[in-house]
C-alpha cells in the first residue's frame, strides 16, 4: 500500500524541495476497467464496481494516488446535453447546445445532492477516501472554464466565438468559473485531497497565445484562486509543451503543472527556472508500445534529470491506454520508486558531507 505521508511530501514538492519519498503518479482508470472487466458504462453507473475496481488497484500497483474521474461530463449532463449511451466507450455528446445568449441564460446550477450523476461522482470520492485514508491522494476533476465551453459546445463552435463573439465566450466563461468552483468545493468537501483542473483545449494546437492570455488564462486563474490552498493539492492540465504557454501556467495559484507528452520535462524545467512544481510529461504511447528495458530506462532518466532539482512529482501525462501490458506498467512503477529512492539516497549523502 502507500504511505501515510504521501501528502506531506507532496507539499514539499509543491513548495519546491525535494521530498523524504518521492510521490509517483500515473493516470491508470482506463487500464484499471480493463483489468477489472469493467465497461466505461459501469464507469458511468456502478458506484460498488468501480470503487471496488480502483481499490484493488491501488492495492495490486501500490498506487499513491487515485484519480476519481469518471468523465468529462458528469456535472454537465444537467445542462440539457444530449447524450451517447455506449456500453464500451465513454461519456459523448450526441448534440452540443446551440452557443448563444438564450443558452447561457436557461441554464441554472444543478443541485448537487440529486442531479443525474453528480450525487454518484462525490459517493465515489466519499468510499475511497473512507477506504483509504490518509496513505494515498484522493483527487477529484473539474474543467476549466475554456475547455468547458467546448465540452458543451463543441470545439469548432467555440472557436469561431472566439474570433466572431468574444463577449458571448467571456459571458459563458464567467458563469461558469463560478460552476465549477462550486463543484469542486463539493468534491473537496466530499473528502478529495486535490483536484485535477482539466483545460486541454486552451493549448497552443487550438489557440493563439494573444487569444491564450486574453481569454482562458483570467478565468483559470480565477478558478485556480478560488480552489487552491495549502491543504489542498491542485494541478492544472493542458497537455502543453510550448514554452510560452507553459510559462503562463506557472503563474496560476495551482499547486501543479502537467506537462504534456514530446518535450524533455528537464529542457522545459531549465527554460522556465524551477518556479512551479511540475508533473505529467512520461508518454502513455510509449507506455503501451516500449519494452519493459526500455520503459525503465526512460522512466529512471526522467528522474535523475528531475528530482534532485526539487518541485518534481512523476507522473505520466495522461491516461493509461486500456491496451498497455501490465508488465509495461509495472516497469514505469518499480523504476520510478526504485530510481528516486536511490536518487534521494545520494541526496542525502551530499548534504551529510
Amino acid at each position: 500500500m502507500a504511505y501515510s505521508g504521501v501528502m506531506s511530501d507532496i507539499k514539499s514538492c509543491v513548495d519546491l524541495r525535494v521530498p523524504s519519498r518521492m510521490p509517483v503518479f500515473a493516470l491508470t482508470f482506463e487500464m484499471d476497467l480493463g483489468i477489472a472487466g469493467l465497461s466505461w458504462r459501469h464507469a458511468r453507473t456502478d458506484v460498488d464496481r468501480v470503487v471496488h475496481c480502483q481499490l484493488e488497484a491501488v492495492r495490486r500497483f501500490d498506487h499513491d494516488w487515485v484519480m476519481v474521474f469518471p468523465d468529462d461530463y458528469v456535472e454537465f449532463e444537467p445542462l440539457g446535453l444530449k447524450m451517447r449511451d455506449d456500453e464500451n466507450a465513454p461519456a459523448m455528446v450526441r448534440e452540443y447546445l446551440p452557443m448563444n445568449h438564450e443558452t447561457l441564460s436557461r441554464f441554472r446550477f444543478p443541485d448537487l445532492s440529486s442531479a443525474m450523476r453528480i450525487p454518484m461522482h462525490l459517493e465515489w470520492i466519499r468510499r475511497i477516501k473512507q477506504a483509504l485514508g490518509e496513505t494515498v491522494c484522493v483527487m477529484g476533476r473539474v474543467a476549466c472554464p475554456f475547455s468547458t465551453l467546448a465540452l458543451i459546445y463543441g470545439i469548432q463552435t467555440l472557436l469561431i466565438n472566439v474570433i466572431e463573439d468574444p463577449e458571448l465566450v467571456v459571458d459563458n466563461m464567467t458563469y461558469f468559473a463560478d460552476y465549477e468552483v462550486a463543484y469542486g468545493l463539493a468534491q473537496l468537501d466530499a473528502g478529495a485531497d486535490g483536484l485535477w483542473l482539466g483545460d486541454c483545449v486552451a493549448a497552443s494546437r487550438f489557440i493563439s497565445l494573444a487569444h491564450y492570455e486574453k481569454y482562458t488564462i483570467p478565468f483559470a486563474a480565477e478558478v485556480a484562486s478560488k480552489l487552491t490552498s495549502p491543504d489542498r493539492f491542485i494541478i492544472y492540465h493542458s497537455c502543453e509543451t510550448a514554452i510560452p504557454y507553459l510559462r503562463l501556467q506557472t503563474e496560476l495559484s495551482a499547486s501543479a503543472v502537467n506537462v504534456g507528452e514530446g518535450v524533455s520535462m528537464a529542457k522545459v524545467r531549465k527554460e522556465l527556472g524551477i518556479t512551479k512544481c511540475m508533473t505529467g510529461n512520461f508518454d502513455p504511447l510509449v507506455l503501451r508500445d516500449s519494452t519493459p528495458d526500455d520503459i525503465a530506462a526512460q522512466t529512471a532518466d526522467m528522474i535523475r534529470e528531475n528530482l534532485p532539482g526539487g518541485g518534481y512529482i512523476f507522473s505520466t501525462g495522461e491516461d493509461t491506454m486500456q491496451t498497455t501490458p501490465v508488465r509495461n506498467l509495472e516497469a514505469m512503477l518499480n523504476a520510478a520508486r526504485a530510481e528516486s529512492a536511490a536518487a534521494l539516497g545520494r541526496l542525502h549523502e551530499v548534504g551529510k558531507s
